[in-house]
C-alpha cells in the first residue's frame, strides 16, 4: 500500500457490541423451563464501520475508524478489539453521555440470523465531532451505513465525500434499511459525490423502486453516483458504471452465519481498488471475502489474511447462474 498518506481508509458508521448465540431451539422463548442450552455464544465489536475497518486492517491497510464510542465498559471492550485487531482508534469520538447499543444476533440453522437490538444513547456521530482535515490524509472512505448514520444522512455525508473526493479520496458508501422513514429520496444529496455505492439488492429496490439490476444501476447513475455495485447476497453481484456492466456468479458453500459477509464484501473491494485491480477483480475476490466470511461464527472473525481468501478462490466452486 502507498506510504504517501497516513491511512488507506477512514471508516465512518455505527459500532455496536455483538452478543452471538447459535444453535438454539426455535420455541425457546416459548418453553416452561427458563434455562436452553446454546450452541455457542460469542461477544463481539460489530456494526459496518466497525466490520469494515477490522477487515481492512486483516487485508492489509493502514485503517481508522471515525465513530462515536462509549467510556462504560462495552466501549472499552470495544476499544480493546479494534486495538488488537490493528485499527487506528486516535479519530474516535467518547463522549460522557455516549451508550452504544447491544445486539443480541441470533444465528438460525441456514445462517441467516435476527438481530434483537438494545437501546442506546448519543451514540450518532455529528457534524461538529469532525475535523474535515482528517480527509486529505486517507486514500479513501467509507460510510457504513447509509440510513443509520444520524444527521450525517441528511447533509453531513455529502460534505465529507465532497471533501474527501477533492483531496483524491475515493468515497464508498454501503447501505441500511431505512429504519428512520427517511424516505427513499433522503440521501439524495450523497450520490453525486460517492464513487462507489454497494447497497443489497432489497435496499437499492426500497430506494429506487425498481427490480432489475440494470434499471436500478441506472437509477444511482443518473443521480451522479459513478459505480454502482448492487450485493445480491447467494446470487453473487452485479456491477455497472458509465462503460461497463457485469454480474459476478457466487460461491458454492453451505453458510454457517450471514453476519457481516455483506462488511467484508464492502472491504475486500475496497482493499482491491487501493491496489490498482479493475472491477471484475474486485468483484471476484469481495464475492469470495463474503462467502468466506460465512463459513465462522461472528462479524468480522474468520477471515485472516488476504492469502486466506485467495486460497478459498482457488479451491472453491461456483454456481454458474443464467442471466443476461
Amino acid at each position: 500500500m502507498s506510504n504517501q498518506k497516513k491511512y488507506d481508509a477512514i471508516c465512518i458508521g455505527q459500532v455496536v457490541q455483538d452478543i452471538m448465540v447459535t444453535d438454539i431451539p426455535e420455541d425457546a422463548l416459548n418453553r416452561e423451563s427458563d434455562t436452553v442450552l446454546a450452541g455457542q455464544v460469542l461477544l463481539a465489536s460489530g456494526g459496518d464501520a466497525v466490520n469494515e475497518a477490522c477487515m481492512m486492517a486483516r487485508l492489509g491497510n493502514r485503517s481508522a475508524l471515525l465513530t462515536r464510542l462509549d467510556k462504560r465498559n462495552v466501549g472499552e471492550m470495544i476499544c480493546g478489539d479494534l486495538v488488537k485487531e490493528g485499527v487506528d482508534t486516535s479519530l474516535l469520538i467518547r463522549p460522557d453521555d455516549c451508550k452504544n447499543f447491544s445486539t443480541v444476533v441470533v444465528v438460525k440453522k441456514d445462517g441467516t440470523h435476527t438481530f434483537l437490538e438494545g437501546p442506546g444513547e448519543n451514540f450518532m456521530l455529528k457534524m461538529s465531532d469532525i475535523d474535515l482535515s482528517v480527509f486529505e490524509e486517507t486514500r479513501a472512505v467509507t460510510a457504513g451505513s447509509i440510513y443509520g448514520l444520524g444527521e450525517l444522512d441528511t447533509g453531513g455525508l455529502a460534505v465529507i465525500f465532497k471533501k474527501a473526493r477533492a483531496e483524491g479520496a475515493i468515497t464508498l458508501a454501503d447501505m441500511n434499511f431505512d429504519t428512520e422513514g427517511l424516505g427513499p429520496h433522503a440521501i439524495d444529496s450523497v450520490y453525486p459525490h460517492t464513487d462507489y455505492l454497494m447497497p443489497s439488492y432489497e435496499e437499492a429496490v426500497y430506494v429506487t423502486g425498481e427490480k432489475e439490476p440494470d434499471k436500478i444501476a441506472d437509477v444511482f447513475l443518473a443521480a451522479g453516483v459513478k459505480n454502482v455495485v448492487l450485493k445480491m447476497g447467494g446470487e453473487g453481484c452485479f456491477f455497472k458504471n458509465a462503460g461497463k456492466r457485469f454480474f459476478t456468479d457466487p460461491y458454492e458453500i453451505d453458510p454457517v452465519d450471514t453476519t457481516g459477509c455483506g462488511d467484508n464484501f464492502v472491504a475486500a473491494f475496497l482493499h482491491c481498488l487501493l491496489k490498482g485491480m479493475a472491477p471484475e477483480e474486485c468483484a471476484e475476490f469481495a464475492c469470495a471475502a463474503g462467502a468466506l466470511n460465512s463459513q465462522g461464527i461472528g462479524a468480522h472473525h474468520y477471515i485472516q489474511s488476504e492469502e486466506q481468501i485467495r486460497q478459498f478462490m482457488a479451491s472453491a466452486g461456483k454456481r454458474e447462474l443464467c442471466r443476461k
